[in-house]
């Protein structure tokens, strides 16, 4: 019987061990499947199973409007771990499809992504050693999600816009137009294109450039029919960034630092004949000279419509000088500057910096007409409301300063709505000189 147990207990052994190189052999042939990733690929991706390097502890979580990637590295090793984004689930033969949204050396061991939107997405984090070899290996629950992870809030649209950069003007090879080129950091985002004849340097240019064209989500060049002779300057924005006032020009980066020009030549029409001031493209070259219906050549100091000035007599000039003597000096409200409570302490970024520039700047330095300027040039592109009203408001001040009473209430009376108590006494400086002047 003891005999028999044995043998019985030899053969259960045989079989166990038969079973267990056959589960050992599929897992080796399903970790040779893997497949080199394309553009990703530097070297020739490690075939020796035992070699293969991969993270391990996943772990994917939304955290408001972004999504948090942690992980854990390869023992021992040093190197880069790429983050990998897709609408579907990740596997060694698709990874290659998957958009790379970032980059973590080892010690990092996490990466916080932000998604374009909430509708879902799965993670895998490959690993990259330090002489570019990636390892496309994909493994359920150690280095790849199975079931999507959505962000529980829409993200802001600062950070959802695209960042553009090397931008580029040049002749096309037939040079008969200008081809800009430039890259984008989230290609699924519309992009504007400004040009103009003047350098783009800052937000308020945008609104006195030539044109503007909406380029599709993708685009990262355009061809412009030129005219020839013409100086062209070109910036790209994101779209939804500037519908909301917001327009960071980068020389190099976002704005062309150099204009680009289309050479005059036989058959091509310039608007660079002399004797002519050219204006702004697309109009054309205008100088009224003479009297669209008689020819006559127009004075250039008379105003159309308006009898020419005349010194009054010698009676009515001294009845106009004993009335003054007898009007009471003339009494001028001149309150200083206001600046509000919130824009007494600095603001970091964004189109409320760039208002306090002006206020910290012309306005209390006393330049009104810069001041006036530059607070059109800011109202000119578009704000949200409470910015907007805040604006006017210095606005107001500067046109009661430089004595504009009635367009200084008007300003006023746009930004009462939100700064109802700091406009009050203003409007009532505004009335008591309008009434003056009535009477």
């Amino acid at each position: 019987m003891p005999t028999c147990r044995n043998h019985a207990h030899a053969s259960i052994d045989r079989r166990i061990r038969r079973r267990r190189r056959t589960i050992l052999c599929a897992c080796a042939a399903v970790l040779l499947a893997g497949m080199p990733l394309g553009a990703q690929q530097v070297a020739a991706p490690q075939t020796d199973t035992a070699n293969t390097l991969f993270v391990s502890h996943l772990n994917v979580e939304p955290v408001d409007y972004q999504v948090k990637v942690s992980w854990l590295d390869p023992p021992d090793a040093r190197g880069m771990c790429l983050v990998y984004r897709a609408s579907a689930e990740i596997t060694t033969q698709n990874v290659g499809a998957a958009r790379l949204v970032g980059k973590a050396p080892t010690g990092t061991q996490y990466f916080i992504d932000t998604p374009p939107d909430r509708s879902g997405y799965y993670y895998a984090v490959l690993f990259q050693d330090p002489a570019g070899t990636l390892y496309p290996l994909v493994i359920p629950f150690r280095n790849k999600t199975s079931s999507p992870v959505a962000a529980t809030t829409s993200a802001p649209e600062e950070k959802l816009a695209a960042t553009i950069t090397g931008i580029t003007a040049a002749l096309t090879s037939s040079g008969d137009g200008i081809a800009i080129s430039f890259s984008t950091s989230s290609p699924g985002r519309d992009l504007l294109l400004f040009w103009g004849t003047a350098p783009l340097t800052v937000p308020e240019d945008l609104v006195k450039s030539t044109s503007t064209v909406s380029l599709d989500a993708g685009a990262t060049r355009y061809v412009l029919a030129a005219l020839p002779g013409v100086d062209y300057w070109f910036a790209v924005l994101d779209s939804g960034l500037y519908k909301l006032g917001q327009a960071p020009l980068t020389k190099g980066a976002n704005t062309t630092a150099r204009p680009v020009q289309l050479p005059v030549g036989s058959g091509r029409i310039s608007l660079s004949s002399p004797g002519l001031e050219r204006r702004a493209l697309p109009l054309p070259s205008l100088s009224l000279i003479y009297d669209v219906q008689s020819g006559v050549l127009l004075p250039a100091t008379e105003v159309p419509d308006l009898p020419p000035p005349r010194k009054v007599s010698p009676d009515t000039e001294k009845a106009i000088g004993r009335l003054m003597l007898e009007a009471p000096p003339a009494q001028s409200m001149r309150p200083s500057p206001q600046v509000l409570r919130s824009d007494m302490t600095p603001t970091p970024s964004g189109e409320i910096a760039r208002l306090q520039e002006i206020v910290q700047g012309p306005f209390l330095g006393g330049d009104m007409a810069a001041a006036q300027k530059r607070l059109g040039d800011f109202l000119s592109l578009p704000r949200s409301a409470e910015v907007k009203a805040r604006a006017r408001f210095y606005l107001g001040q500067v046109y009661f300063i430089q004595g504009r009473d009635r367009d200084a209430l008007l300003e006023f009376l746009a930004a009462e709505d939100y700064f109802y108590q700091e406009s009050q006494a203003w409007i009532a400086a505004c009335f008591d000189k309008l009434e003056k002047i009535d009477l």
